[in-house]
């Protein structure tokens, strides 16, 4: 039972789970399968075997593992419905399915039969079966079946676990992803600066030698009195609760980063939000365009300007004159409705174009 709870962290448990029950019923194969109806048809969505089903059957036959099973379409495999069932009630007796699904196991060393269905809610159902070697013609015992019966809930929930789990860990990666599109480093930290995770710019804003590094696992300034003073504002971002920020600048001159401390909902992690004015700002001429209405001349001007470019400076590296990207300002700021510089460089930098990283061409 064990093993079986286990395999919701531990996908190879499953398999252990598998080979064990065979051991306890005689069975030549044992394999769960969570799975939900499309025009009648079983739409396999997740499975696990037993060691020996494992590797013959995904290399013999590997059709059984994906659907494409008698037993399986919804008129026959509903008969199984929360009982322990064998082909006797799944199949009428005539019907012509049944012989040539048993000619398709026999040739994988399986005969008889015995499984479990459970709805498990969403429209998906679990299914268990077990499968006798080709050469025992004899059925499975009433302690089996009993067995199997008992175990039927068990395997159910620990599904259950699993799926959620794995749900769980697909989130998180999604999750991981878009952070690391950020502009910005994140890093989640305690209170005593061992860091539990960061993202893809952090982890360059923390490269050896800047104003706070990552040794091993915790931060550190670029001297001990920096590092204490990271310490002494994690601490007290820890006491002032998740409703206040803490800011921090560590370092002198372009090297500085600036930080912005928060507290988690989880008492042992403090978000920390890292800057670098080092680092130049990227803004998307084509985000640009599709948020202020602008032509892509015109966003490639907006674009510098709010990154620290004057007009002049544009225009030579454009190879414009300065009275023609002075006719483009003036259309910027007629669609946009500011009439300082200050003000669009404010709004190119409140807007979302300034908030997410460009991928890199692979």
């Amino acid at each position: 039972m064990l093993d079986l709870y286990a395999g919701a962290a531990q996908p190879a448990r499953w398999v252990q789970s598998m080979d064990r029950l065979c051991s306890l019923t005689g069975a030549q194969s044992a394999v769960v399968q969570a799975f939900r109806f499309e025009g009648g048809q079983a739409q396999v969505l997740w499975s696990a075997q037993d060691s020996r089903t494992r590797a013959v059957t995904s290399v013999q036959s590997p059709e059984l593992n994906t659907g494409d099973n008698p037993r399986l379409e919804q008129r026959r495999v509903l008969r199984g419905l929360d009982r322990v069932a064998s082909d006797e009630l799944l199949f009428d007796p005539d019907d012509e399915a049944r012989p040539r699904l048993q000619q398709r196991l026999a040739m994988l060393g399986l005969g008889r039969f015995i499984g479990t269905l459970q709805d498990v809610g969403r429209g998906v159902y679990l299914g268990l079966a077990l499968h006798r070697p080709v050469h025992d013609s004899s059925d499975f015992s009433v302690e089996h079946i009993n067995r199997l019966a008992d175990l039927a809930p068990h395997i159910g929930q620990a599904f259950l676990l699993t799926d959620q789990l794995q749900a769980t860990m697909e989130r998180d990666e999604r999750l991981r992803g878009l952070m690391d599109s950020l502009c910005f480093g994140i890093v989640l930290c305690g209170e005593d600066g061992r860091v539990q995770w960061v993202n893809r710019q952090a982890t360059a804003l923390l490269a050896p030698g800047a104003a706070l590094c990552l040794q091993g696992e915790h931060l550190y300034g670029r001297s001990a009195q920096d590092t204490l003073a990271l310490l002494a504002a994690l601490s007290a971002a820890r006491r002032a609760g998740p409703q206040r920020v803490g800011y921090l600048r560590l370092g002198e001159g372009a090297q500085a980063l600036h930080l912005a401390i928060r507290p988690g909902d989880d008492p042992g992690a403090l978000m920390l939000v890292l800057s670098s004015a080092a680092v130049a700002l990227e803004l998307p001429a084509g985000a640009l365009e599709n948020l202020f209405g602008l032509t892509p001349t015109e966003a490639r001007l907006l674009g510098a300007i709010a990154t620290g470019s004057t007009v002049e400076e544009y225009a030579q590296l454009r190879g414009v004159s300065v009275g023609t990207a002075r006719v483009q300002l003036k259309q910027i700021q007629a669609k946009t409705g500011q009439h300082r510089q200050s003000d669009l460089v404010r709004l190119v930098l409140s807007s979302a174009a300034a908030h997410l990283s460009v991928p890199r061409p692979s």
